[in-house]
């Protein structure tokens, strides 16, 4: 395994090409420059949006000017990433922030306008301008929320006090990913390594169960240490974004982000009593992992540790081919486009102190996603891969079917198309394994994903909406609160088969999803949807490839429930849940069966 010690050091072909969004630092601070004294020409437009081809103008600039500070504020961030200690890049974030929100101040007169007009003028509007007809369901999206928009003075200060709003998730991501120090290990063969967030998870892979130990107690403790910190950043974003979904006329902020979707809470409720009834299942989760390494005790520094015994690595390049093959039931232009990613240098790679941990696909209206990674050479990586690139080729078809104004979806539709295709790879390795190995761990990725974007996201769902719960009452959240709560859901989904050496609890500290507004359930809906998805696309249902194509290339101007039916499920059916669990049933039991095979 490449193990590189800072960013120069990693080869050009394995980082990613920002180039799209801004060609170089230093047009970037020409660019920056530019769109801040063209902001001011959006005042000129105030109070006269009830004029149908002042409106027309007004939207062709606005958009205009917000969809390049999407592209400046994607430059800065994705560089940010790469090199966290990087002042350049951080104060660059900070002016983009900044700029993003003169821009909101600036056109904050804008939506109060809007939805000022009587539904008398503002259906008149298309008919005096049928250009506006492009624009319609963008429109409609701002006056339906009519109920939830203020003045265009409110509206100025709520965009001036939210400024700083993503400041608790920036903060809690330097503390864990550059700041803390975890300490170092010393491997078997006596190299001595820097924990870090990048590689943690690996080294907790290790066979050695002193090491997995030591790093684990190591990184827990670290982080306990700053526990109260985290739960102060906690606090203050929960109460923050409950005071926003109250001075928007929301009961709270889960209202908020249930009625902005056009979704019915039965949905997540069925979801939630699906999990909650079938935890069975999940702890039977636990005892096939404990079978899988034949330990007597499975302790909680044990459940990073891969089932299957493999000491293979893939090369980038490796992985590239195994993923293109596994793609090929996706059609020919879906493999174009998965390439594509491949030749353009739209991933970056390598891990290396100072990078951001995880993975994640960014893309904007105007630009092809790019994917960060911490790439260890292992099966499980290329199940990475295959995840974000899912994003990006569904990025691309969006991209290519919509208007700049509808390019984009909701994490409830985009997780399906990364979901969708590790299962794909999944089938693929059971399939095609050159080994029983590889055929092994195409089967632990399925099981893996789906404990972890179904159980997991559930239980870890239903803390975050305890936290809200929690501070509606009255009450402030704390690490001595959010602790409790975690080792009851913990012990709810885990049962006696993982030994609790003391702070698995402190799970929520690292979990970045709880700045992202329910973010979890979100995977827990899409898991259920994709086994569906996957399993249809493997068997080649006749027709379903073409339904699948559309539901990629749907945009912002359809809700999630209209995007849904493109593929034919309705997820207001308990049964959509209960098949998706019935499937995982099945596939704990394939494991079981073909580990034993040659015993």
């Amino acid at each position: 395994m490449e193990k590189y010690q800072n960013r120069q050091a990693v080869p050009v072909k394995y980082r990613w090409d920002l180039s799209s969004f801004c060609v170089s630092d230093e047009a970037w601070k020409k660019e920056q420059e530019r769109i801040a004294e063209e902001l001011p020409k959006l005042t000129k437009f105030k109070g006269k949006l009830n004029d149908a081809n002042e409106l027309e103008r007004f939207l062709k600039l606005d958009l205009d000017l917000s969809l390049k500070l999407d592209d400046l504020y994607a430059y800065a961030y994705l560089n940010h990433d790469v090199e966290l200690e990087n002042q350049l890049y951080i104060e660059m974030k900070n002016k983009a922030s900044s700029l993003l929100s003169r821009y909101q101040i600036i056109s904050a007169y804008a939506v109060p306008e809007i939805i000022a007009l009587s539904n008398e003028t503002f259906q008149k509007l298309f008919q005096e301008n049928p250009n506006l007809e492009n624009y319609r369901r963008y429109l409609e999206k701002i006056y339906e929320a009519k109920d939830h928009t203020l003045s265009e003075q409110e509206e100025k200060l709520v965009a001036t006090l939210t400024e700083t709003y993503d400041s608790y998730s920036n903060i809690s991501s330097s503390l864990l990913n550059a700041e803390h120090d975890y300490g170092t290990v010393t491997l078997g063969d006596g190299e001595v390594v820097d924990i870090a967030t990048t590689n943690y998870r690996l080294l907790r892979k290790n066979n050695d169960p002193k090491i997995r130990k030591q790093v684990t107690d190591q990184f827990q403790k670290t982080i306990a240490q700053y526990q109260n910190t985290e739960s102060a950043l906690l606090n203050n974003y929960v109460k923050n974004n409950i005071n926003l979904a109250k001075i928007r006329n929301y009961s709270s902020p889960w209202d908020a982000k249930l009625k902005k979707r056009h979704l019915v809470p039965e949905i997540f409720e069925m979801l939630e009593r699906t999990a909650m009834k079938t935890n069975d299942i999940s702890r039977k989760y636990y005892q096939v992992a404990k079978e899988a390494v034949h330990f007597d005790v499975l302790h909680t520094y044990d459940l990073a540790l891969d089932w299957v015994a493999s000491e293979k690595e893939y090369t980038i390049e490796e992985a590239q081919t195994m993923i293109l093959s596994s793609l090929k039931v996706l059609g020919t232009d879906y493999l174009a486009k998965a390439k594509k990613v491949f030749d353009n240098h739209y991933i970056d790679y390598c891990q290396y102190k100072g990078k951001t941990s995880g993975g994640y696909s960014y893309a904007t209206a105007t630009t092809d996603s790019r994917i960060l990674l911490s790439y260890n050479y292992k099966m499980g990586d290329i199940f990475t891969i295959i995840h974000e690139l899912g994003h990006n080729v569904h990025h691309q078809w969006i991209n290519e079917s919509n208007p700049l104004w509808y390019r984009s979806c909701p994490s409830i539709i985009a997780e399906i198309a990364s979901l969708t295709n590790e299962i794909i790879l999944s089938n693929y390795l059971f399939q095609n394994g050159k080994t029983k190995e590889e055929r092994l761990m195409g089967l632990e990725n399925f099981i893996r994903t789906f404990q972890n974007n179904f159980y997991g996201a559930v239980m870890e769902g239903q803390l975050e909406q305890k936290m809200y719960d929690h501070v509606i009452k009255g009450n402030s959240i704390t690490a001595a609160y959010l602790n409790q709560e975690a080792d009851q859901l913990l012990s709810h989904y885990r049962g006696n088969t993982v030994e609790d050496d003391g702070m698995a609890h402190l799970m929520w500290v690292t979990r970045s999803h709880y700045y992202m507004n329910f973010y979890l359930y979100d995977y827990a809906i899409c898991i259920s949807i994709a086994t569906v998805v996957a399993n249809k696309l493997i068997h080649e249902e006749k027709g379903f490839l073409e339904k699948y194509q559309d539901f990629l290339k749907c945009g912002s101007n359809l809700y999630p429930d209209e995007i849904f039916t493109k593929l034919g499920i309705d997820l207001t059916r308990q049964e959509v849940y209960e098949n998706a669990v019935d499937y995982f049933n099945q596939q704990l039991e394939l494991f079981r069966k073909l580990s034993k095979e040659g015993e």
